[in-house]
C-alpha cells in the first residue's frame, strides 16, 4: 500500500510539472502574479537569491557554487535558501539544481517576478522521474540555463531549449588552495568520489588489483556502502581517505595520475583540483573532461564501456607525460566562473575582470 501511494504521488508531481510547462499555462501565471503584484505591499526585495541544497546535504559542490558565486557578488544583496524553504522575493533567483526550480514552480510565485537562472549539471530522468522532453520545455521558461559542460548544451537544445538561453560553464576549483608540484614516477594514482554506483567502484577495485606495483589513494565519503569495500580495503597497495575538503589538496600532491571512471559525471570537479595540482588526468569520456583535455597532451579520455585494462595502460603512459597540466586549466578558477555567470545574467562584473587582469 505504501509502495502504491509513493506512486501516485510521483506520478501526481510529474502531471502537475507536465501542466505547468504548457507555454499557454505559464504565460497565465506569470500574468496573474504580475498583475497581482502591485496590490502587494512594500516589502524587502533581495538582488539575488541561491537556491542551494536541502540543509541535509550541506558541503556538496552545488552548495559550493552558490557561495562562490554570492561571494564576488559586491554590492548586491545576496541570501541562501535550502530547496523547500521558502524564497523571498528577489531580482535574480539561481537554482543550483533543475529539480529545484522544478519543485519551487507552485509555490513560489513571487520567483515570476524576478529572473530566473539555473545550473544544470548533468540528466538523470529515471532518478528525478521527469523525462527530458518535459523537463526542456520547463526550462526554456527560465530565463537561462547554465551548462556543465558542452555535451549537455547540445543535449538540451535538441530537446528543445533555445540555444540563446543556454551557456556553458564548466566548473572550478581555487587555483590559491590547489597548487602546481613536482610530479614523481613513483607518485600515486589517486581517485576522488562520493561513492554511487554511476561511479564504477568495481572498475576502481578491478583497476588497483591489475597494478600492484602502484600505490593507490582515493578520496571520498560513503563507500563503506561498498558491497565489496571489504575487498577494495583490503588491498595492499591502496589507501582510503575520509577527511576534511581543505586537506584534499596535500593528498594531490602526492599523486602523479588521477583517475575518474565515472559512467555519467557534470564534471567532475575533482578533475579541475586534480590538473590544478599538476596531476595527470585518465579519465571517462563524460561530463566536461572532453571541453579541458587535450588527449594525449595534457591528460588521457576514456570511453565509458572501456575495460579496466585500457585503463591500466593510459595510467602507464600518464606518468611518461611531461607537460605543465596545471597551466591548461588555469581558466577555471573560481573567479573566471562566477564573472562568466554574471555577465550571462546581465549583472555588473564588480572587479573581477580587474582583478584577473592582475592575476593573469
Amino acid at each position: 500500500m505504501i509502495i502504491f501511494i509513493d506512486k501516485m504521488k510521483r506520478y501526481l508531481r510529474i502531471k502537475m510539472w507536465t501542466i505547468l510547462s504548457i507555454p499557454l499555462v505559464h504565460w497565465l501565471i506569470i500574468h496573474f502574479v504580475r498583475r497581482s503584484a502591485v496590490t502587494i505591499p512594500d516589502i524587502e526585495i533581495v538582488d539575488v537569491v541561491f537556491v542551494m541544497p536541502p540543509a541535509n546535504q550541506s558541503g556538496w559542490i552545488l552548495e559550493a557554487i552558490c557561495r562562490e558565486i554570492g561571494m564576488r557578488l559586491a554590492g548586491y544583496s545576496v541570501k541562501y535558501c535550502n530547496n523547500g524553504e521558502k524564497l523571498p522575493r528577489a531580482k535574480y533567483y539561481f537554482f543550483s539544481h533543475y529539480m529545484y526550480y522544478i519543485q519551487a514552480l507552485s509555490s513560489c510565485y513571487s520567483m515570476y517576478l524576478g529572473r530566473v537562472y539555473i545550473y544544470a549539471t548533468h540528466l538523470e530522468p529515471s532518478k528525478h522521474g521527469i523525462d527530458n522532453y518535459t523537463l526542456a520545455r520547463i526550462l526554456s521558461h527560465a530565463d537561462g540555463v547554465f551548462c556543465m559542460n558542452s555535451k549537455l548544451k547540445e543535449v538540451l537544445n535538441e530537446f528543445g531549449v533555445p540555444s540563446e538561453k543556454l551557456c556553458i560553464v564548466v566548473g572550478a576549483a581555487s587555483c590559491n588552495q590547489f597548487q602546481s608540484h613536482e610530479r614523481h614516477t613513483r607518485g600515486k594514482v589517486g581517485f576522488s568520489a562520493a561513492y554511487y554506483w554511476r561511479k564504477s567502484p568495481d572498475m576502481v577495485l578491478n583497476i588497483i588489483r591489475k597494478m600492484p606495483d602502484r600505490l593507490f589513494v582515493l578520496m571520498g565519503k560513503g563507500w563503506e556502502s561498498y558491497p565489496l569495500f571489504s575487498q577494495l580495503i583490503a588491498q595492499p597497495n591502496f589507501e582510503y581517505v575520509t577527511t576534511e575538503y581543505s586537506q584534499y589538496a596535500k593528498y594531490y600532491d602526492q599523486m602523479s595520475v588521477f583517475v575518474s571512471v565515472s559512467q555519467l559525471e557534470g564534471g567532475p570537479i575533482p578533475l579541475i583540483e586534480a590538473m590544478m595540482s599538476n596531476v595527470v588526468p585518465v579519465v571517462s569520456r563524460t561530463g566536461f573532461a572532453p571541453d579541458i583535455i587535450q588527449h594525449g597532451e595534457n591528460g588521457f579520455l576514456v570511453d565509458v564501456n572501456a575495460s579496466a585494462t585500457q585503463y591500466c595502460e593510459l595510467i602507464e603512459k600518464a606518468f611518461e607525460i611531461q607537460t605543465n597540466i596545471r597551466d591548461s586549466v588555469l581558466f577555471c578558477d573560481w573567479d573566471s566562473f562566477s564573472l562568466k555567470i554574471q555577465k550571462f545574467m546581465g549583472m555588473s562584473d564588480n572587479g573581477i575582470r580587474q582583478k584577473l587582469r592582475r592575476n593573469f
